[in-house]
């Protein structure tokens, strides 16, 4: 765009800012012409913004590379947020209400010598380019700006440009349309397949003979591994495994899951021999975890709308899978100012919900699975078991502060009246009292009598005594840590078939682990997380079983019972399997 032609389509806005505003149209304009260099800088076509105003404008921002220079003319370049606006005219609006709201652009506001005005605007550290005001005067003197200096002609405006006081947050909840992925992919699938592709998806091609270690669990979040070798057979698809291409895999339940390679480790041992290991990671973390929400909101939010709001602006939606009034609602504190995959792990862990994702639909859930009939047996099908019981990091009880209150200027006696005991360090005020909260069975845990005490939590962003109870009731666990591991075999058993069921993530099972002196350990667990190849259906994967509470005279209890019944059930087992 042509300067003249630039200026033009400024003056009447500028104008309409040195009505409302009473700051010299010239001036803005001239800012205008700077900071957007007549228009064509990146940050004014990609966000309207043509003052180089940094922060976020109603949440919206970009990322863009500025150089900083200091007093002594030295310049550095950094990336910072810039404001988004939606159009020009909220972008000029908007610079005159910082002048009008900030005290130190005082001398600006009223100054009818655009001299005076533009050394006002470098004083006061509008920008650090310290030639700022001389090159402002040269554009007002070079294009006359000065003729806009009036505002006869210019309408009134009455407000703001109409743009909303508070960000609206459109609903993520899926629609039934999915988000399309490459067309080269099969459409039917008789066995599990892997693929790469380019960025652009021009280039796809499958990859054969990949040992995959898929880890999936609850919280939605998944990666692999796999390492490729280099043969005569597959140089294509082995120079296509390289940082930013997708990688389409058939998992267990979902088919074409797009995933990202972020990490290659190039491995030449011998002269011929070249290999490369490929870590992958869902397109739901990769997208998430490099975006921001840079908005804080605090008030009661029900479960959509934490969603609606850490979603917003990404191509993800998600499926309730229960009714919302089943969903907790949650009184957040400064919710927000966290990468997007962050600000999904708090929402899981504040509304204690699970998460399975397929591609760009996340199904939400209060408790995936259900109770399935199948036995992991260490005499059968289990291989491997390990049990991890810890009792060192428990607590019955612990403190919680909130916010602290702001000291009032009033309050602050100068140091002439000050008395010794003035002078002693006070004890800090809160929004709230201290809360002390004690577990209710913190009677079964004592140790000689005494309770055991917990970290207190210290967390200024907590202004509502409502959410320090509720933080404290997570964190404070009386009950040992109780982790199971168990390796598992599949084996064909024909008696077995009709009687044992397809089993996944969430589903809780029935675990047996026996050795020659008795059962060590037989319970109820839930399957969590799930370390496996989805190209081999017969792999024997890895998996973790839920953390479950139980007061140690209940386990020891348990375990008592179990041993005494470890011959009926083996005389069972026996009857089953003949």
């Amino acid at each position: 765009m042509a300067a003249a032609d630039f200026i033009k389509k400024l003056a009447p806005g500028a104008q309409k800012v040195y009505k409302k505003y009473n700051v010299l149209a010239s001036l803005v304009i001239a800012q205008g012409c700077l900071e957007s260099s007549f228009g064509t800088s990146g940050l004014s076509k990609q966000a309207n913004n043509l003052f180089g105003i940094k922060g976020t404008y109603n949440g919206k921002y970009v990322l863009m590379w500025t150089s900083e220079q200091d007093k002594k003319g030295n310049v550095s370049r950094i990336q910072a947020k810039f404001r988004k606006y939606p159009s020009y005219a909220d972008s000029l609006a908007d610079l005159g209400s910082l002048y009008t709201r900030l005290s130190r652009y005082k001398d600006v506001v009223g100054e009818k010598d655009y001299k005076k005005a533009t050394a006002a605007v470098s004083k006061a550290g509008y920008a650090t380019d310290i030639n700022y005001a001389t090159k402002l005067n040269s554009i007002i003197f070079t294009y006359k700006l000065t003729q806009y200096d009036t505002f006869d002609d210019a309408p009134d405006e009455p407000s703001e440009p109409e743009t909303p006081t508070k960000p609206t947050y459109p609903s993520k909840e899926y629609q039934g349309k999915d988000v399309e992925l490459n067309d080269g992919l099969p459409s039917d699938i008789d066995f599990r397949q892997l693929h790469v592709s380019t960025k652009d998806g021009k280039e796809l091609v499958e990859i054969v003979g990949a040992v995959l270690e898929l880890q999936d669990d609850t919280t939605g979040k998944k990666s692999f591994t796999f390492t490729l070798l280099r043969t005569e057979d597959n140089g294509t698809e082995f120079d296509l495994l390289v940082p930013g291409n997708i990688l389409y895999l058939d998992e267990k339940v979902y088919n074409h899951q797009k995933y990202y390679i972020t990490d290659i480790e190039l491995d030449q041992r011998r002269k011929n021999v070249l290999q490369k290991k490929v870590t992958a990671n869902h397109v739901y973390t990769v997208l998430l975890v490099n975006d921001r929400v840079e908005e804080k909101i605090s008030k009661k939010l029900n479960i959509k709308e934490a969603l609606d709001f850490a979603l917003a602006d990404t191509p993800f939606q998600y499926v309730l899978k229960a009714k919302l009034s089943e969903f907790d609602e949650v009184d957040q504190d400064g919710f927000g100012e966290k990468n997007r995959v962050e600000l999904m792990d708090q929402i899981v862990e504040d509304y204690e919900i699970e998460l399975d994702v397929n591609n760009y639909v996340i199904y939400v859930h209060l408790k995936m699975g259900k109770v399935v009939d199948y036995t992991f047996d260490s005499r059968y099908n289990m291989p491997g078991f390990k049990l991890k019981i810890n009792d060192q990091n428990t607590s019955t009880r612990a403190w919680g502060y909130g916010a602290e209150k702001k000291a009032k200027k009033s309050d602050t006696k100068s140091t002439d009246t000050k008395s010794n005991e003035d002078e002693k360090e006070k004890e800090p005020e809160y929004e709230f009292e201290p809360i002390l909260y004690i577990h209710p069975d913190e009677d079964k845990f004592l140790i000689e009598g005494k309770p055991r005490w917990g970290e207190p939590i210290r967390d200024d962003t907590v202004k509502k005594a409502s959410n320090m109870v509720s933080t404290l009731k997570k964190h404070v666990n009386p009950y040992p840590d109780v982790v199971v591991e168990a390796e598992y075999q599949y084996i064909y058993e024909p008696a077995l078939q009709g009687i044992e069921e397809e089993f996944w993530k969430g589903d809780t099972i029935h675990v047996i682990a026996d050795t020659a002196n008795g059962i060590t350990f037989e319970d109820d667990v839930r399957l969590v997380s799930v370390t496996y190849n989805p190209l081999n259906p017969y792999d024997s994967p890895k998996m973790t079983f839920a953390n479950f509470r139980k007061d140690i005279q209940d386990y020891q209890v348990s375990q008592a019972r179990q041993i005494k019944q470890q011959k009926r059930y083996i005389d069972q087992l026996m009857r089953t399997l003949n």
